[in-house]
């Protein structure tokens, strides 16, 4: 039975069918079953090292040696097997990267398909003090301090108009076990990242692209343009090339956060003057205009963007230079630390539109990070969803393997905690945009509770329901709920 047509050129899932994305070939969906929420589980175990667990032991698996490809002689019609894995990840970013090592620490056998040849440029270049936990638990912490990035220890923000400013320490939110993070050049950090997953065992095709997903009863099939890859279950992590959601028609853009980043990377440029380290946000114009950002590295360079409102940009009818020093020299806080600038790089432009999916898991599938949801970038928090949920994909299959069960209700658990999660960021963010909440967090410093409650938020402090500007910004009341907060955020 052939599955129904969806908006776009992937196929609408519906309860009891395999779920089929068109890519380059074609494949026939068989039935799976007609009772919702009945587990998939595999025909077969995967090969395993012989001092590997099985699925359903109770100790955790020790770690094996890495699947190799498996060569196969194809079927009439059918695609050359590239190799069986327990699970195949789709984008090796910080997000797919952290999850590779994740698995590999539970013993499990996975590979990775990168698109394009790493080191690549990518923005994102500020992290955030939560991930450096789950960098410590995958092994590749030390790595990144022994490249020698910049050490981040709080973030600045600034109203343009008024110049009035406030410094965010880490040390000083409500947890203080977590008073740093990094400033990185994405070219290198993710090679460090990617690179660690291969040392852990984990098998990365790159240059391939990824062409379709079929979900079966006894398996996943990722196809790709030089062959199949075969695993219990399929991980997107594409980022916001999205290759799951755009081919289910899935991929719903926010209806008013539609932004457009002009950006390059500098010499010469005045940095925060309380501790050269620190991100500087500068907020400017109307509430849905924009904001810059100044993002320091340690050889010197400095990365500078401007994000603003997509019919903004469209009307101006600039160039990604053109716009980027327009907005530079109208700005009071931003023009005289670029006085003297002098541009290392290309000057680039990408469109910022935030979305989310209409489903973040199914049969045999997980999306992780910008795959499933992208939000304003105002908080650096990319790299941070991203790699929190490759830590809570990793827990969610952990508890599938131990059962043998892909099945979507399996991660369901998953899927609430990343839609929990991003709802806080997206509550922060509409407050940011909002000028009464913007003038308190520039003069919080009269209110130890609330700005150690918005450095929480800053440091990615999300899941901490003791915060009462969390309880209170997602709706839920708490110790703000009185009328001076409510004036904050209208």
């Amino acid at each position: 039975m052939k599955p129904t047509k969806g908006k776009r050129s992937g196929a609408r899932i519906a309860k009891g069918r395999t779920q089929h994305v068109k890519g380059s070939r074609k494949a026939k969906a068989k039935r799976i079953d007609s009772k919702p929420g009945r587990p998939v589980k595999a025909a077969r175990k995967p090969a395993r090292a012989s001092n590997t667990k099985t699925a359903g032991a109770n100790r955790r698996a020790k770690p094996v040696t890495p699947a190799r490809s498996e060569s196969a002689t194809p079927r009439p019609g059918a695609s050359a097997l590239l190799g069986r894995f327990d699970v195949a990840i789709v984008g090796g970013g910080p997000g797919g990267s952290t999850l590779a090592a994740l698995l590999r620490n539970q013993g499990r056998s996975v590979c990775i398909v990168e698109r394009v040849k790493f080191p690549r440029f990518r923005i994102g270049e500020s992290l955030l003090p939560f991930s450096i936990d789950i960098w410590k638990k995958s092994g590749v912490l030390q790595k990144i301090h022994d490249i020698g990035f910049m050490v981040k220890r709080g973030a600045r923000f600034v109203i343009d108009e008024t110049l009035e400013e406030e410094c965010f320490w880490f040390k000083n939110g409500l947890d203080k076990d977590h008073p740093y993070a990094f400033q990185v050049q994405r070219a290198d950090f993710d090679k460090v990242l990617l690179d660690h997953a291969a040392d852990r065992g984990a098998r990365v095709f790159q240059p391939l692209s990824a062409t379709s997903f079929l979900a079966r009863p006894d398996k996943a099939i990722l196809e790709t343009k030089e062959g199949r890859i075969e695993a219990q279950v399929v991980c997107d992590v594409s980022g916001r090339w999205t290759f799951m959601s755009s081919r289910q028609g899935q991929r719903k853009v926010h209806p008013t956060h539609r932004k457009v980043t002009a950006f390059n990377h500098f010499t010469n440029v005045v940095r925060c003057e309380q501790d050269p380290s620190n991100i500087i946000i500068v907020r400017f114009g109307d509430t849905r205009m924009g904001w810059f950002w100044l993002i320091p590295f340690s050889d010197g360079t400095t990365s500078v963007g401007v994000v603003a409102d997509a019919e903004y940009y469209r009307q101006a009818q600039l160039s990604p230079e053109q716009f980027l020093w327009k907005s530079i020299k109208e700005s009071r806080a931003m023009e005289p630390r670029m006085r003297h600038a002098v541009a290392c790089g290309e000057y680039r432009s990408e469109a910022d539109f935030s979305f989310t999916s209409d489903r973040h898991v199914a049969d045999r599938l997980i999306k992780v990070g910008d795959a499933g949801a992208f939000i304003d970038p105002v908080f650096s928090s990319g790299v941070f969803l991203s790699t929190k949920a490759a830590e809570l994909a990793a827990e969610a299959l952990d508890k599938a393997f131990a059962v043998n069960d892909f099945s979507e209700r399996m991660f369901q658990d998953y899927e609430q905690k990343i839609r929990s999660g991003t709802a806080v960021f997206w509550a922060f963010i509409d407050a940011f945009y909002n000028r009464d909440f913007l003038k308190q967090m520039v003069t919080s410093r009269r209110r130890p509770l609330l700005q150690s409650s918005i450095t929480s938020l800053l440091a990615g402090d999300i899941y901490n329901m003791d915060n009462a500007l969390i309880t209170y910004l997602t709706g839920k009341g708490g110790a703000f709920a009185d009328e001076e907060m409510k004036a904050l955020v209208g």
